[in-house]
């Protein structure tokens, strides 16, 4: 089970790593985990949905494939502060208490400005200053600092499904070794086949738009349909494609990748806001851990960290 983060090299994981010819097969996916964990309400959620799943899920299943379910909403959506994320846990330990739990993680900093370029990307239309400031009414929640405090969630699982059976990594430890952390998650899944990745899998994937083009992206959302504005005034399309999609395609490029490149306004802000918010966490996570994850103390470098084993 790989539960996430958002913005932790999920998507290339579903897409270029738990794949047939590595020796993994997903049995479900997001629509799934929606439907039978994340989305019940508390009074219907019943476990037996999703064993079904899994079981017609291994029924076909080759004898040299692990079992793969990759979904980062099992972390919690970070657009409404994470919340549920402990509910989740307790569910999927009702379903597969013996599973392995894969943790994917990243530095604060450098995963709240992805997380708010995602935010545009789904439609939001809050700056960033209001986007991160939380919480806007009673009873409705908004993004919350706390959700990205990983050492909690990690040590929920761990007292959930043992220690042993939890594996936590870094997306600064994959980019430092790629094909040691890929092959680090197929022995610790009980994966024998998988050697390594081919050079097409391990190449960079699916970038952002740049966050120089944040301020004009947002104006638009206001003016197209999507699923955090479903209703505007005018619609001139459907964010993320449309006119979004064209701008956004169109600011990727010279002249505005030469000229605006070291217009940051999204990570000064996260800067300004969040430095040093994350050290005591990360270093829970660093002791609970013995130093077993690429993350830095402060949650703003993006190298990694001195000192922690890699994968």
């Amino acid at each position: 089970m790989h539960i996430g983060y958002h913005k932790t090299a999920t998507s290339w994981m579903q897409q270029r790593l738990f794949l047939p010819r590595y020796g993994f097969q997903q049995v479900a996916g997001h629509a799934e985990v929606w439907r039978h964990v994340v989305g019940p309400h508390g009074l219907m959620f019943k476990p037996e949905d999703m064993r079904g799943v899994i079981a017609r899920g291994l029924r076909d299943l080759p004898p040299d494939r692990v079992p793969v379910i990759s979904s980062e909403i099992l972390s919690g959506h970070p657009f409404f502060g994470g919340i549920g994320s402990d509910v989740y846990a307790h569910r999927l330990h009702e379903i597969v208490p013996a599973a392995r739990i894969l943790v994917t993680v990243r530095s604060q900093l450098p995963i709240l400005r992805s997380v708010y370029m995602q935010y545009l990307l789904r439609g939001g239309t809050m700056s960033a200053k209001a986007f991160f400031a939380g919480d806007r009414e009673l009873g409705f929640h908004g993004f919350r600092a706390e959700h990205f405090e990983y050492h909690r969630l990690v040590a929920l699982y761990r007292h959930l499904f043992g220690a042993e059976n939890v594996l936590v990594l870094s997306q600064e430890g994959l980019k430092a070794d790629l094909d040691g952390a890929a092959r680090r998650i197929a022995c610790f899944a009980g994966n024998a086949t998988f050697d390594r990745l081919s050079a097409a899998d391990g190449a960079a994937y699916s970038p952002s738009y740049p966050e120089y083009a944040a301020p004009i992206l947002r104006q638009i959302n206001k003016f197209q349909q999507s699923v955090l504005n479903p209703a505007p005034v005018l619609g001139i399309g459907r964010t993320p494609k449309g006119f979004y999609r064209l701008v956004g395609g169109i600011m990727r490029r010279p002249p505005f990748s030469w000229l605006l490149r070291r217009y940051r306004p999204i990570s000064r802000h996260v800067e300004k806001t969040f430095t040093g918010r994350y050290e005591e966490s990360n270093r829970a996570l660093y002791e609970m851990l013995d130093g077993d994850v690429a993350l830095p103390l402060g949650g703003a470098n993006p190298e990694v960290a001195a000192g922690s084993r890699t994968a």
